[in-house]
């Protein structure tokens, strides 16, 4: 399990006439937390911190500008980059202004994890912010029922804890309820873990390659529901899948592909009788006589493209919304490590195939199988490629040698357990360019073609 990190965020608010405004501000595209979704601004505790409000007080300066006390600082002191506490000989804060808001965990089924102290802060409407670019790609102000209409719609994305809040400013109509209802929301998010209407997931523990621990469950629907990738064995983790359904009907349960990662609770679905989707390849590598229905390249599945993009395994699937941008890619890519692609059902060269075809389609959120979402400009797939690629010329570099000497100079950085993975993807490799004309197998060695 990750270490979890303290931290804190702040809710900076104003109440008006048409209710609250909030400030938010979007986490940049290059970050491995969030990124691209739009935050309250905050971030780890520093040492020089010492508390919770004080960690509050600085992230909302070096984030915005914007500061807790008597007097702003000129905007000029915060492009020198003076030191925070420098600044607080000068211009000290006044953080009985914070008022406690809540306090929320980052589930543990992500690598990065934070116990965050949130705290609500009525922002003087002569202070203005500023927003840098770099690890922040912008900010604004927000009326609050005009930010979940956005979020709603898919204009933006939000992690659960801010979605919670701006919900619970939009019931509340002045601050010591909105306070109250923030401060009651449980620390730990509950099932199941909201992106947008009509696209919920839950982490189930299953036994997949480490460091990662879960697999993604989507629930895709309001209505009829239809569940992708329930990978859990553990029927104690399955049954939280039909705690969430609430005694809506299943129209099906869809299996990306066959890895016993996200299959586990395929016998499990069975004995309810829900109806089984998957690619034919799926089915043969599962078993299976029959699926009750065959999912091709270009089928629509409630508003949702099905995607054939073998590599990783030969049947394997994602799905596409093209309104909102949104791929649900299985295990095409992963937020905390590197895919596997084991043949002969995995192919390298299907593998860039699935990954090139993916990245035009520029998708807005990609929601991997394992980790986090990536918003916004993150570009996973684009990283993705470009990691297999200089993989694959240090591996043309390397060749010449016995297939040991090759894994040992083009995975010179991997060492231990990990070690025995990549000469899976060695072998891979090696095929690809076999194949493409590039190498060639001799005896025991490897050469250039």
């Amino acid at each position: 399990m990750s270490k979890v990190r303290p931290a804190a965020g702040i809710l900076p608010l104003r109440l008006g006439p048409d209710g609250w405004s909030v400030l938010l501000v979007q986490r940049g595209r290059k970050g491995r937390f969030f990124p691209g979704f739009h935050a309250f601004p905050g971030g780890a505790m520093d040492e020089q911190d010492g508390d919770h409000p004080t960690c509050a007080a600085r992230e909302l300066w070096e984030e915005t500008g914007l500061w807790v006390g008597p007097r702003q600082p000129p905007p000029e002191l915060r492009k020198q980059g003076l030191a925070w506490n420098d600044l607080l000989a000068e211009y000290p804060v006044d953080l009985t202004q914070l008022r406690p808001a809540g306090v929320r965990t980052t589930p543990d089924y992500a690598l990065i994890r934070f116990r965050a102290q949130f705290y609500a802060w009525s922002c003087p409407p002569e202070q203005e912010a500023e927003i840098w670019p770099g690890e922040l790609e912008n900010g604004a102000w927000w009326n609050v029922g005009e930010a979940l209409e956005a979020w709603r719609s898919g204009q933006i994305f939000l992690a659960a804890p801010t979605q919670d809040s701006l919900h619970t400013l939009i019931e509340a109509q002045e601050w010591e309820g909105a306070l109250q209802s923030l401060c009651a929301f449980p620390e730990d998010t509950p099932d199941p873990i909201r992106v947008r209407p009509g696209l919920v997931y839950l982490p189930l523990i299953t036994p997949t390659l480490p460091p990662a621990q879960h697999t993604l469950c989507f629930l895709l629907g309001t209505e009829k529901v239809i569940i992708v990738d329930p990978g859990a064995p553990d029927s104690h983790q399955l049954e939280r899948i039909e705690w969430v359904l609430q005694d809506r009907p299943v129209e099906a349960v869809l299996f990306t592909h066959h890895h016993t990662d996200h299959v586990g609770g395929l016998d499990w679905c069975l004995q309810r009788e829900w109806p089984i989707w998957a690619h034919p390849r799926t089915a043969s590598q599962l078993g299976l006589e029959a699926l009750d229905r065959q999912l091709h390249d270009g089928d629509q599945v409630q508003g949702w493209q099905v995607l054939h993009t073998p590599g990783h395994a030969s049947g394997h699937l994602a799905l596409w919304e093209p309104d909102t941008q949104i791929l649900l890619c299985g295990d095409l890519v992963s937020g905390i490590s590197t895919i596997l692609i084991p043949p002969p059902d995995g192919d390298m060269g299907d593998y860039f195939a699935s990954l090139r075809r993916c990245q035009q389609l520029r998708p807005r959120l990609v929601m991997p199988s394992h980790g986090g979402p990536f918003g916004p400009g993150s570009d996973l797939l684009g990283q993705t490629l470009q990691h297999r690629l200089d993989r694959e010329s240090k591996v043309l570099a390397a060749l010449g040698g016995t297939f040991a000497q090759i894994l040992r100079k083009a995975y010179a950085d991997v060492s231990g357990p990990a070690l025995k993975l990549a000469s899976i993807s060695l072998l891979a490799h090696l095929q690809k360019l076999k194949r493409e004309g590039l190498a060639q197998g001799c005896d025991d060695r490897w050469l250039p073609a």
